[in-house]
């Protein structure tokens, strides 16, 4: 701990050293004054832990000093020297927050046992600070990770939402490049429930720490997002490496296997969007990328640039299908897909593999996670697939392919998941129950058996709207409520109707009611 002492006589300064030296090793004085005014100069320049002063010096006594150093905001604990006759001092230094005196003569038993006191009193304080920061840290990071999931859901289209919700959730963006990545663990959970998303965290957090700012947070299932922000260019060749490298390590560190989905780099803030969905199309192609599960989107595109898809109005014949459970139709749309095919000159097996993986990824596309882990048929031939080198002839994949989409047709049929159910009713009855909570559109996908992306077009579709909009209406609905109906304070509205951050909240109010909350109730009648 850093001492200044302050006493006119320059003795007492010389043996309250002696018994600091001698006593108090912990302690090292840094400074010494011999009035208030100089006392107050060299407080002000050295900012000591604690400072034990005289009450009567000239110039500025003990007290004027203490008062002049608390009106300029320095924080420092303070051990007065005063006599028997110094009551009237005492008192006015305990309206100053003094704690802590010692009586003149100073023995050597009270100064050690005084400052050893106001030592414990720092050291709580330094730690409730701690907690306190720690605290406040967590709640920011949750926060910037619910507005980043937020952003990651909301689709290309929203540009202006998505710099409002950066600006909210102090993301710079600023002369910062953007980036998404998706990482899915590969293989049984059983492991992941062991160990937890935690040490995998960790490892992430280590790999890609020269980056500026990187947020990383669970997404869908077994699926980890991953948005860096850095000060200068993204340079893409060292990204993959290091991405490879973080592969290798959750290998051998973890017994975890991972694919990865990397996007490409933005210089603004609203190309996370982009970069995510890159990252996500990306990751699809594991299916045929197995011997490297990091994909990039720039090599998906050059596969892609030279193939001929699936014609979308076929891809659209089937999906229908599948909603309707219609096998026949089902049926139809493979073979004439299947006939396109036969009829193209020039196919290799890659085009062939990629056009299959279309028609896989179409069908199930809707399909949540969990479902496809309990479809055997697709955990086996769709997650894995074994190669087509085992199909003789394009007729044999043919029936390979209907055998697959049958096997879905039966496993929604026998899990009730007939997409003529209004989910979308569902979703919203759920999210008026449970608004306060923190529901991302991952987290509703998982809680109602449907991947995030399918969930996001599906809510727009049906409601003109994108999910998020949906939420923050309802959410400053019910605020407005309590503010007519309650006398709650604005902050604990805030927490109550699922804002962590209550100028986010304001800001979100301002916008939607069209004034701030305080002036909202204010201007109610009869108020």
């Amino acid at each position: 701990m850093r001492l200044v002492l302050i006493d006119d006589e320059k003795g007492i300064v010389e043996g309250l050293k002696k018994i600091i030296g001698r006593y108090l090793p912990e302690c090292k004085v840094v400074g010494e004054a011999y009035n208030g005014l100089e006392g107050f100069e060299l407080i002000q320049r050295l900012r000591p832990d604690i400072v034990i002063t005289d009450i009567r010096m000239p110039v500025a006594d003990g007290l004027d000093m203490i008062k002049m150093l608390e009106d300029n905001k320095i924080q420092t604990k303070f051990i007065l020297l005063s006599g028997y006759a110094d009551f009237e001092y005492a008192r006015r230094g305990m309206k100053l927050g003094v704690q802590f005196y010692i009586n003149k003569p100073v023995e050597e038993e009270e100064l050690h046992d005084s400052v050893n006191r106001v030592m414990e009193t720092i050291r709580a304080d330094r730690s409730k600070l701690q907690r306190l920061n720690e605290l406040k840290h967590e709640v920011h990071s949750r926060m910037q990770e619910e507005t980043l999931r937020d952003i990651l859901d909301l689709g290309n289209e929203h540009t202006s939402l998505v710099e409002e919700l950066l600006h909210s959730a102090q993301i710079p963006t600023a002369g910062t490049w953007f980036n998404s990545i998706i990482i899915e663990i590969e293989g049984s959970t059983e492991l992941l429930k062991e160990i937890g998303f935690q040490p995998l965290l960790q490892h992430i957090d280590q790999t890609l720490r020269n980056y500026y700012k990187v947020y990383r947070f669970r997404y869908f299932g077994p699926q980890i997002a991953i948005v860096i922000a850095h000060n200068s260019n993204i340079v893409y060749g060292r990204l993959l490496h290091v991405i490879q490298g973080l592969r290798q390590a959750v290998y051998q560190k973890l017994n975890l296997s991972i694919s990865v989905g990397i996007g490409t780099v933005y210089k603004r803030g609203t190309g996370i969007c982009q970069s995510f969905e890159e990252a996500r199309n990306a990751l699809s192609y594991k299916l045929i990328k197995e011997g490297n599960p990091v994909i990039s989107f720039t090599e998906i595109k050059k596969i892609t640039e030279h193939s001929h898809p699936v014609p979308e109005e076929l891809i659209t014949r089937l999906e229908d299908g599948l909603d309707n459970m219609d096998e026949e139709e089902c049926v139809a749309v493979i073979r004439e897909m299947f006939r396109g095919m036969a009829a193209e000159s020039g196919m290799n097996p890659a085009d062939l593999q990629l056009r299959c993986l279309n028609i896989l990824l179409s069908s199930i596309r809707k399909l949540s996670f969990q479902q496809l882990q309990q479809n055997e048929l697709v955990g086996r031939h769709i997650l894995s697939l074994e190669g087509f080198s085992r199909f003789r002839t394009l007729e044999y994949l043919e029936e390979w392919m209907i055998q697959v989409i049958r096997g879905i047709i039966n496993f929604k049929v026998e899990h009730n998941l007939s997409q003529k159910k209004d989910i979308i009713s569902e979703i919203k009855l759920y999210v008026s129950k449970h608004f306060n909570e923190q529901i991302s559109l991952a987290d509703l996908a998982a809680r109602f058996f449907i991947s995030p992306y399918y969930l996001s077009q599906l809510f727009k579709r049906k409601t003109g709207d994108n999910y998020l909009n949906f939420l923050t209406q309802m959410r400053i609905d019910k605020a407005k409520e309590l503010l007519e109906n309650t006398d709650l304070k604005v902050y604990e509205i805030c927490r109550m109707v699922g804002y962590l951050d209550a100028q986010h909240f304001s800001r979100m109010f301002e916008k939607l009611a069209g004034c701030k909350p305080r002036e909202y109730r204010k201007n109610l009648p009869n108020s």
